[in-house]
């Protein structure tokens, strides 16, 4: 008997479907779940779908606090240190693991389409946090950005969403009228373009949502460059997107030194030298501020990391985005 072909192919979908339908019904949060198991039998980090962050606060009696990201299938590392840091008790209520837990959780739920997960079983002198989705560079970077200032605050108040992956924790705090979280989703983000005379600046707070906000977008009258794969910012321009008053960027024509001041740090750097002064404290970049087009150009990366804030690079775009966390009102 001949079958009819519209009948065998409709089989044929039918069947297809029956065996793709379980797997499209996985969620994002059950896919991170799975993997995360697959990264604790295997020693891993991160996958090119997940990106890990692995912050060690073992010496933050001596004021340092490492926050390592993992990103990719290689699983590269990239390091932060912050010497700076309030000696506290490492675990317990309010304590500096307690703070950075909650810091995290905080951006799970204000990132709901990316699922977010610490690793509950991680040593009480470590957290271990996990991102899934499109962003989980920028989150990760947001969140590594955020520690020192996190730590200096008292411990988020529960949203009722808290705890370790797979467990909610709720308590029965009351959260005053005045949100004392305010801080922890302030930044100021400035994009700046290679070859491009503008550049945009975005700040966000809990009241004004990054998928709202609009940046806005002004003019410089040179633009960055990329030398022996550094990015390259005007002074002036590069010591703004880091929240630097105006007066606080002095040129000194004789010694070609660029000095940028912003709290209680002091920034030195020379024309033509691989060394930057933080505090009075030398430290050897791999590149060196130079003068183009009658315009003084910093290493952006050595500069904002110096002030305590992150910067991404986008291959694709060939843009660089500097995140700062805006402090405390009152600070």
């Amino acid at each position: 008997m001949r079958k009819n072909p519209m009948v065998a192919m409709l089989l044929t979908v039918i069947m297809l479907f029956a065996v793709v339908a379980p797997v499209m019904a996985v969620t994002s949060t059950e896919y991170l779940t799975s993997q995360l198991q697959i990264f604790h039998t295997t020693n891993r980090m991160s996958s090119n779908d997940i990106y890990g962050v692995y912050v060690d606060i073992s010496q933050i009696t001596n004021n340092t606090v490492t926050a390592t990201v993992y990103q990719t299938d290689a699983q590269q590392a990239t390091l932060t240190t912050y010497t700076n840091i309030e000696a506290q008790p490492i675990a317990g209520a309010n304590s500096a693991k307690d703070k950075l837990s909650r810091f995290f959780f905080y951006f799970r739920n204000n990132n709901r389409d990316h699922p977010m997960a610490l690793w509950g079983g991680a040593p009480d002198d470590t957290v271990m946090g996990y991102v899934y989705g499109e962003r989980k560079a920028e989150i990760i970077s947001a969140y590594v950005a955020g520690i020192p200032e996190c730590l200096a605050q008292d411990r988020l108040y529960d949203s009722g969403d808290s705890g370790s992956s797979g467990s909610t924790t709720k308590t029965t705090e009351a959260k005053p009228a005045e949100n004392p979280d305010a801080w922890a989703g302030k930044y100021l983000a400035t994009t700046f373009e290679i070859g491009a005379t503008t550049y945009s600046v975005l700040s966000s707070t809990n009241e004004d949502a990054s998928e709202t906000a609009k940046p806005e977008i002004k003019t410089m009258d040179v633009a960055p460059y990329v030398k022996n794969d550094r990015t390259y910012v005007p002074v002036r321009y590069l010591a703004y997107s880091l929240g630097v008053e105006e007066g606080s960027v002095t040129w000194d024509g004789n010694a070609r030194k660029v000095s940028i001041s912003k709290d209680d740090t002091d920034i030195a750097l020379i024309v033509g030298s691989p060394i930057m002064y933080v505090n009075g404290q030398s430290t050897n970049m791999d590149v060196s501020p130079e003068i183009t087009q009658d315009r003084t150009f910093l290493p952006a990366r050595w500069v904002a990391e110096a002030l305590g804030a992150e910067v991404l690079w986008d291959d694709a775009t060939q843009q660089t985005t500097i995140k700062i966390p805006v402090e405390k009102p009152g600070n």
